[in-house]
């Protein structure tokens, strides 16, 4: 990088402006529900919004659960169980109750849903709270997460080795679900509800009393499954609730589950999960020092006491904080014993237990080493090998993304000219929308504050950093002038925000952050990215420039190629380079290697890249080199 990027809070002000309107406007909502029919109505809106967001499976496939194994300890039975959430896909569980005989239908049921701990539901303080839950009366499910625990994804025989933290595994997932149109939220709570279904199919739940509790991002699935599944009567959701927009304002990244598609450009935000089941018991759990903000968990709490208190139950939504760091801590899981107890009609004034022996549910520790079995990148393989199940034109597609033909030539700005050695490099900041710049760089001997009249022009969307790509690059033999461009999140605007992280292929990092953002507020960065390349395209046939060659590379060669295939009469003739052939080919690798915004949410359920050089290869010259 030639200096120090200028612009690298632009994104962060960009996506900042959108969550800020969107907080506007649900406290104006919110503000304006006065009575408790309105509040009953408001209450409705947020069950319909949140159950249209989650795409799941309609038909609940066999369960084909087992026991395999149990022991007795403290007074507490545990069971390791195995069960199949979807056909030959397994899930790890850990079952306890009170030792001995058990009356059918006698016992309360809670569903321990873990965070990101690496062991999954074998980390010390989920056992800890799921033993002492069973000592108090409870019949209690703790369910491995996909990735965690006994179900690593990746790892399909001993010697695989895919991360040592399961976020990563969860992002890599994540974004090879979204070329399908597919979320792992969805397949995460989906994992849930099959687990509530086993729970509740033992004789010895009582259905009437079922709770849901979990921390990070079980918290993130208690609250989730809480809005989402009516059998559940009580949730004590801890160390997530907050809101969308303080993550975002904390440039906090977020697990792949975490952002759920268009749901905050719905108008919605966390609260609204617990809204949405008003006048039930819910305990939100949260830490006085945790990164999920908690000056957004008292917001949230406030926001949802306003509608138990209009619709008469207010006694019925509960805040509990406790001093310390991101947590299950023992003042949460105490204040979460004695909520679930109370509301069971049992005493919850009981000593804690200790996490207790750890039990192995799959036979050598981990479910898709049992023959048979499948792992969610071999769904996401056979998905490869089908047909594509809703054929669109590329155009079309981005026509429902908002990318249309018609752009509009930029107004611009005109930054000062910087010298490297005898070289002048020009450059004009292209306004693509509010809140953007698109850097367009031309280097020459001469400064240049206006786009100089030739007829040729060469542009190359740049991988990385178009000034640097530009002194790299030689001038065209034919005398065309030459041209880099940064998008968004490139260059001049690359992000300082966020984990500062300098790698676009990081799975967690600053870029993740970026997309992630925008796929929650509808405006991902993927579209963005081409209406900056459409802008360019723009900007240079206004200057009359006859002849545009367009080169792509590195990680906005797709961009490159949908901004192309939008409007074919801005340019001749384009080069990518590096294109792949496919990307089911790079979803069938099982490890997708670039990052989550390289390819748009899904594009795979209406082409892929043989259609899209199709496209461009009408009337024009593709090179893919």
């Amino acid at each position: 990088m030639i200096r120090p990027p200028a612009y690298s809070d632009m994104l962060q002000n960009y996506y900042e402006e959108k969550f800020l309107r969107l907080r506007a406007e649900r406290q104006a909502r919110l503000a304006a529900v006065a009575t408790p029919e309105e509040a009953r109505d408001y209450a409705a809106w947020a069950r319909r919004t949140v159950r249209g967001a989650f795409m799941l499976p309609e038909e609940r496939t066999p369960l084909y659960a087992c026991v395999t194994a149990d022991m007795e300890e403290d007074g507490v039975l545990t069971e390791a169980v195995l069960f199949e959430p979807r056909p030959c896909y397994l899930a790890s569980a850990l079952l306890y109750r009170p030792a001995g005989e058990v009356a059918d239908g006698s016992l309360p049921a809670v569903l321990g849903l873990c965070g990101h701990s690496q062991n999954g539901k074998s980390c010390d303080t989920y056992r800890t709270f799921a033993r002492t839950l069973a000592k108090i009366g409870f019949l209690v499910l703790l369910v491995d997460p996909a990735g965690q625990g006994e179900r690593l994804q990746f790892v399909r025989t001993a010697g695989d080795r895919f991360s040592d933290c399961c976020v990563f595994e969860h992002n890599q997932l994540g974004k090879m679900l979204g070329l399908f149109g597919d979320s792992f939220a969805c397949w995460r709570v989906w994992d849930a509800m099959r687990a509530l279904d086993y729970l509740l199919s033992r004789p010895e739940a009582d259905v009437s009393r079922v709770g849901v509790t979990g921390n990070s991002g079980g918290g993130t699935m208690s609250t989730y499954l809480w809005a989402l599944d009516d059998r559940l009567t009580m949730a004590a959701p801890g160390c997530y609730v907050t809101s969308f927009y303080r993550n975002f304002d904390n440039e906090l990244p977020v697990d792949a589950e975490q952002a759920v598609p268009g749901l905050a450009a719905a108008g919605f935000e966390m609260a609204d999960f617990l809204i949405a089941r008003a006048t039930e018991p819910c305990l939100i759990l949260g830490r006085g020092n945790d990164f999920f903000d908690p000056r957004g968990t008292r917001e949230a709490f406030d926001e949802c006491r306003k509608i138990y208190e209009l619709l008469g139950t207010p006694e019925r939504i509960r805040l509990f904080t406790e001093a310390g760091e991101h947590g299950y801590g023992p003042g949460n899981r105490r204040a979460m014993y004695r909520f679930f107890a109370g509301e069971a009609g049992l005493d919850g004034e009981t000593e804690e237990l200790s996490a207790g022996t750890d039990l192995q549910a799959a036979p050598d520790g981990q479910v898709n080493w049992i023959p048979g079995s499948r792992t969610l990148p071999e769904f996401l393989s056979g998905w490869c090998g089908e047909p594509i199940p809703e054929p669109m034109g590329v155009r079309d597609f981005l026509a429902q993304a908002g990318v249309t033909a018609s752009v509009a030539v930029p107004d611009y700005k005109v930054l000062r000219n910087g010298r490297v050695d005898s070289k002048v490099i020009s450059i004009f900041g292209l306004r693509s929308e509010p809140g953007i710049l698109a850097f367009l760089h031309l280097c020459d001997g001469r400064e240049w504050n206006c786009l100089p009249a030739e007829e040729k022009a060469v542009l190359i969307v740049a991988a990385r950093d178009g000034e640097e790509e530009l002194l790299a690059a030689s001038r065209p033999e034919d005398g065309a002038r030459l041209f880099t461009l940064d998008v968004r999140g490139f260059g001049k605007s690359f992000p300082l925000t966020s984990d500062r992280d300098s790698d676009f292929f990081s799975p967690y990092g600053t870029e993740y952050f970026y997309d992630a953002a925008g796929v929650m507020v509808d405006s991902p960065l993927f579209f963005g990215r081409v209406r900056d390349v459409l802008a360019a395209l723009a900007f240079l046939r206004a200057g009359n420039y006859r002849e545009i060659r367009v080169v792509g590379r590195g990680v906005s060669l797709l961009v490159t190629a949908f901004a192309c295939c939008a409007a074919p009469e801005l340019w001749n003739s384009l080069t990518l380079e590096g294109a792949p052939a496919s990307m089911r080919d790079l979803v069938r690798k099982a490890v997708y290697p670039e990052p989550q915004s390289y390819a748009p949410r899904g594009m795979l359920r209406h082409f892929d890249l043989a259609e899209l050089y199709a496209e461009l290869a009408v009337g024009h010259s593709l090179k893919l080199a």
